[in-house]
Order: C-alpha cells, then sequence, then structure tokens
C-alpha cells in the first residue's frame, strides 16, 4: 500500500473512531497535520484514544510514536504554521531537553482541534532529579518530587499538552506487582485524590507505569493516571458502554496481535476512564528505556 493510500486509510478510519465516541471529526483540523506529518504517519506506531468524559467534553485523540533520532515532528508542524510558540515554558523545555539528552517523538492530534501534544520518549531513562534540573519543570513538580521518586522513579516519557498547557510525566515502565494496589490506595489518599473501587484496585496490580500532570499555573498535581495493556477478551468494557463500543468496534491497520490499554485518572474531585487502541501493532514501537509493557 502506497504512502498516500495509508493516509487516505488513516483519515477514513479516523471517521469511524470518531462515529464510535460521538465527538465531531472536522477535516479542516485533520488533514493539514496528516500532510505536514505525512512520512511520520506512515513509518511510526500509531494509537487512537478516547474517554469516559461527557460527550461534550471527549475527544478522540490519534498518536504517532516515532523511533528515528532523526525525527523533527516540531520543526515541520511549526514552519507549517501548525505549532505557534508563544514564550510558554513548555516550548523551552521541548529545545532544552533534547540539547542534553537523547529523545525520541510523538505527536497528539485531536480529530476536531488539531495538534495537541508533543511527546518526548526516552531510550535512556532519567532520574527526577536529573529532570527536576531543567529550570522550566512546573514548579508543582518540584514540589512532588518526593512523590515521584518513592512511586515509579525514574522518567521515562513527558508530553507537552498545547491545549491546556500542561506536562504529564510519566514514570519508567514498571514490572507486573511493583506498584501495589495498596500502593496506589495509599497514593490517591496522599494525594487527596478521589479514592479507586476495589474493581479498579484489582484491574490496576499490574499497572505498568503511573503518569502524572503538572500545569505551570497550579501548585498542586491535577490528576494521576495508571494503565493496563489488554487484549480485546480482557478489556474491562463492562465498566461503560462507550468502553465496549470503542473496542469492539476500533478499525485496525495491520495484521497480527493488537492491544488496547485501559487507564483510569483520579483527580481531586472525580475520576474517568480512558481507552486507547492500537491502530498499527506495537511490536515494533520505540519504548522508554527499551522494556516493553507486559500484556494482562
Amino acid at each position: 500500500m502506497s504512502a498516500d493510500s495509508r493516509l487516505d486509510r488513516l483519515r477514513q478510519d479516523l471517521r469511524e473512531y470518531a462515529r464510535l465516541s460521538e465527538v465531531r471529526y472536522v477535516p479542516a483540523a485533520v488533514d493539514p497535520v496528516l500532510d505536514a506529518l505525512a512520512e511520520l504517519w506512515t513509518s511510526s506506531w500509531i494509537g487512537v484514544r478516547t474517554t469516559t468524559h461527557p460527550v461534550r467534553q471527549r475527544e478522540v485523540s490519534v498518536r504517532l510514536m516515532n523511533s528515528s533520532p532523526s525525527a523533527d515532528p516540531v520543526g515541520a508542524l511549526r514552519d507549517a504554521g501548525l505549532l505557534t510558540f508563544t514564550g510558554h515554558p513548555m516550548e523551552r523545555l521541548l529545545t532544552q531537553i533534547p540539547a542534553a539528552v537523547p529523545v525520541r517523538w510523538g505527536v497528539d492530534l485531536a480529530v476536531a482541534t488539531g495538534v495537541q501534544k508533543i511527546w518526548l520518549v526516552f531510550p535512556e531513562l532519567l532520574t527526577v532529579q536529573r529532570m527536576l534540573e531543567f529550570p522550566d519543570v512546573p514548579a508543582a513538580a518540584r514540589a512532588h518530587a518526593g512523590h515521584l521518586s518513592r512511586y515509579g522513579g525514574d522518567i521515562g516519557m513527558l508530553a507537552m499538552d498545547f491545549v491546556s498547557h500542561t506536562m504529564n510525566w510519566y514514570s519508567r515502565v514498571l514490572a507486573p506487582g511493583e506498584l501495589t494496589p495498596a500502593d496506589i490506595a495509599t497514593i490517591l489518599r496522599e494525594l487527596d485524590f478521589a479514592p479507586a473501587s476495589d474493581e479498579e484496585l484489582t484491574l490496576f496490580a499490574r499497572t505498568f507505569n503511573a503518569y502524572r500532570t503538572f500545569s505551570w499555573d497550579a501548585p498542586d498535581m491535577q490528576r494521576i493516571c495508571f494503565p493496563v495493556r489488554s487484549d480485546a477478551a480482557g478489556f474491562p468494557t463492562h465498566l461503560d458502554p462507550l468502553l465496549e463500543r470503542f473496542v469492539t468496534g476500533a478499525p485496525y491497520a495491520d495484521t497480527g496481535p493488537r492491544g488496547f490499554v485501559f487507564y483510569a485518572a483520579y483527580g481531586p474531585t472525580g475520576r474517568y476512564y480512558k481507552v486507547q487502541a492500537d491502530y498499527t501493532s506495537a511490536l515494533n514501537a520505540t519504548f522508554p528505556g527499551g522494556t516493553r509493557p507486559q500484556m494482562r
């Protein structure tokens, strides 16, 4: 299949993901990003995700993760006028971090609004202390240095959200059972976040990392999220009708086994679920520190 044909199929399949999730698909937001990064969309791992937020707040985003050290999606998006730098600290981090350590890149495209997040994946994990040496890291992350070191430790990925102006901070890939249900219950209690149900704690007994969201405009952690990787048969679709609809109908552009990721995100006032489907096989994907999450 040619590169153009693969992009045409991706467009068609993203429309179906949007239909399954009951969200808008806006060609004027999607097409320029697909065109500007055409080579990356056809040479990267791709996943598609949505959430159980109310429909008016819900979105579908498609993510590419590229394993080439020479990829430059930030430069390509800026040249195309699709990513504008305004002097925000996260923009400086996108320059400072790759200048100091090896990175691989990712991009999230929201199908209703366009570029959403830029990802930095670290093939060589960074310690919490090393990350905090970058001067433009949010103060809220510094305030949680002890928590970050205690639960998950080394950093595997960062994501800079250009819509909400927040940073997602991902731990290294954890071995199954390394972060226990008791640990998760303690974390949520210490953060004064909504508690997890017993069923959720059981599901996340094999979580493969923890990621936190920090803002440059708030002193506290915004939320914490735990994921578990699963096949379709083992996915907890019973928790929400959207999860069942998404997992059952998710288009797949590859051959062989495909995986899904189930997440719960907790914050001060409640929690919601996320679902991510492999759109292409994760067998050749680049993982932080070279460690692949295990399937549940």
